[in-house]
């Protein structure tokens, strides 16, 4: 993978395709800011992280098409395999489709026939990413970008979060408690959040 020009790629659909394109890069931010610092935890290489990037950059493209966002999540994978991707590849193509699926709602599962088709390897790979995927989601979760920033200690029985803010980030707290079931899941680990308000642009 050329990650320079997939990522170009990547933030070309984005802008093209996202219906709030401030949200969707902000969230992008957060999940690899995430990715980075659970990299300890993880191991996953750059081009990896760069599936996780084209994931949350296009994780909303099902919006316009969904019924007031019902079932979205499942939209936006099937509109990420339809785009003629010159610097992806299938393989690739399809495990940010999986990621972006499950952004929301259902955990993946081998009762889901995508899911099911992947090697037990990147079924690891899409589990993890969609787990951090979704608690980035959640950081943003008012649209307004209040979590400008993230810091993770990580415990041996916890993952101890500090979001750095512009405001108190209590949806956001909340929806992250929700929906990191799958980090729990995949790191082991209780999640901590705690926030400190902060001049940040």
């Amino acid at each position: 993978m050329n990650t320079t020009a997939a990522t170009a790629e990547i933030r070309e659909a984005m802008e093209r395709l996202e219906p709030e394109p401030e949200h969707t890069a902000h969230v992008a931010h957060l999940a690899l800011r995430l990715f980075d610092e659970l990299r300890p935890l993880h191991g996953l290489d750059a081009e990896t992280r760069v599936l996780l990037e084209g994931a949350a950059c296009l994780h909303d493209i099902g919006w316009p098409v969904s019924k007031r966002g019902v079932g979205h999540h499942k939209h936006s994978a099937r509109l990420i395999r339809k785009q003629r991707w010159k610097h992806l590849t299938p393989s690739e193509v399809d495990l940010v489709a999986q990621i972006a699926r499950y952004h929301r709602r259902a955990l993946p599962s081998s009762e889901h026939t995508d899911f099911h088709a992947l090697d037990r390897h990147r079924q690891e790979v899409v589990r993890c990413l969609a787990a951090i995927l979704r608690l980035a989601d959640a950081f943003d979760r008012s649209h307004l970008q209040f979590v400008r920033d993230i810091k993770v200690r990580i415990e041996s029985k916890s993952l101890d979060f500090m979001l750095f803010c512009r405001e108190s980030p209590s949806r956001e707290i909340a929806g992250a408690d929700r929906k990191g079931n799958l980090a729990r899941e995949v790191f082991g680990r209780d999640l901590v959040f705690r926030y400190q308000l902060a001049s940040l642009p």
